[in-house]
């Protein structure tokens, strides 16, 4: 007798604990919806991973200057460099998961230094919830105006007549822009020598002043040596022709296939309720497609390039895989 009192003790017991989980679940949930639903409440961080100038700086505070205004709260924008943008973008990993600390990246410290860095301080996948993928940044393939060819498939003559003489300056080892010339390589069955810099600017200064024949870069850094004719650009790496600078022909045109794309794009930490994901997605989104604002994008090099939140994320996932392979074939190391 007693032993059953007891299993129906426990039992009673067991049903008032579920009931107190459920409810308790089911509070969490209620509150974490209505703080989705009043947000933001004060201002937003979003965090830039590398120096100020730069291609990611620039969109963060082009578009984040416009989503201030539409929301009435203030977002800072924070540089925090280091570790090839790993530093900046760990902080952002760690950080509360409640929409007020984003990250505003280039596509390669997602998709390629996992691949090369040991111990990457966080999931590039699993880590981060996609806001917005912002821009496409177009990388060039410039060369000096000494430099005897004047369009791709001259270049390209060029480095199959004398192997590695001919070095194309990069932003790095393991930068898009290093995987371009890797790229380049293996489509085409040549090899270009490769030049590997701190930092795309030190690499197009150097092509502007002669020191280097090619260099792959974005416009943000090419077009003070392009408007004043010491480089001409021969190609774009993307599928296609930038909407920028639709007079420059792609890669692909004259290697079929050949892709190598960079993006820039919003990202929160893990776990951010939904609701703020897709509330802080509609206001970059729709300040990304304010024509004020896709002129400033595209007076800095930028094609403004939003897609669906879902697309962002199939996106974020296939050039992760995408470049992992790349970096494996051409046997791509730090040291």
């Amino acid at each position: 007798m007693k032993r059953k009192q007891l299993i129906k003790l426990n039992g009673g017991a067991l049903i008032r604990m579920i009931g107190l989980a459920v409810g308790f679940c089911v509070a969490m949930l209620a509150t974490r919806d209505a703080l989705a639903q009043g947000f933001p409440t004060r201002g937003i961080r979003v965090v830039v991973p590398f120096a100020t100038g730069g291609a990611a700086d620039i969109m963060a505070r082009v578009v984040s200057e416009r989503v201030a205004a539409a929301i009435g709260h203030p977002i800072t924008v924070e540089n925090r460099t280091g570790a090839g943008g790993n530093l900046g973008a760990s902080q952002v990993a760690r950080a509360e998961p409640d929409g007020y600390t984003l990250l505003a990246t280039i596509d390669s410290v997602l998709t390629i230094n996992p691949h090369l860095i040991p111990d990457t301080p966080f999931n590039a996948i699993d880590g981060f919830e996609p806001i917005a993928k912002m821009v496409d940044v177009p990388v060039y393939l410039a060369a000096h105006r000494s430099f005897p060819a004047k369009t791709l498939p001259e270049a390209i003559a060029a480095a199959r007549a004398k192997p590695g003489e001919h070095a194309i300056g990069s932003s790095g080892l393991g930068s898009p822009h290093h995987i371009a010339i890797e790229l380049l390589n293996r489509r085409a069955n040549v090899q270009f020598g490769h030049v590997p810099y701190r930092g795309a600017a030190q690499s197009v200064a150097d092509l502007g002043g002669g020191h280097i024949p090619l260099a792959m870069g974005a416009m943000t850094a090419l077009r003070p040596f392009v408007e004043s004719g010491a480089v001409t650009l021969l190609a774009v790496t993307g599928p296609k022709r930038s909407e920028s600078r639709p007079e420059v022909p792609s890669i692909a045109e004259t290697l079929s296939g050949y892709a190598v794309t960079s993006w820039l794009g919003i990202l929160a930490p893990a776990k951010t309720p939904r609701a703020v994901v897709e509330r802080l997605a509609a206001e970059y989104e729709k300040a990304a497609r304010h024509p004020e604002v896709s002129e400033r994008l595209r007076r800095a090099g930028m094609d403004v390039g939003v897609v669906t939140l879902d697309e962002f994320g199939k996106l974020l996932r296939a050039d992760h895989a995408r470049m992992g392979g790349i970096v494996r074939d051409a046997s791509i190391k730090l040291n």
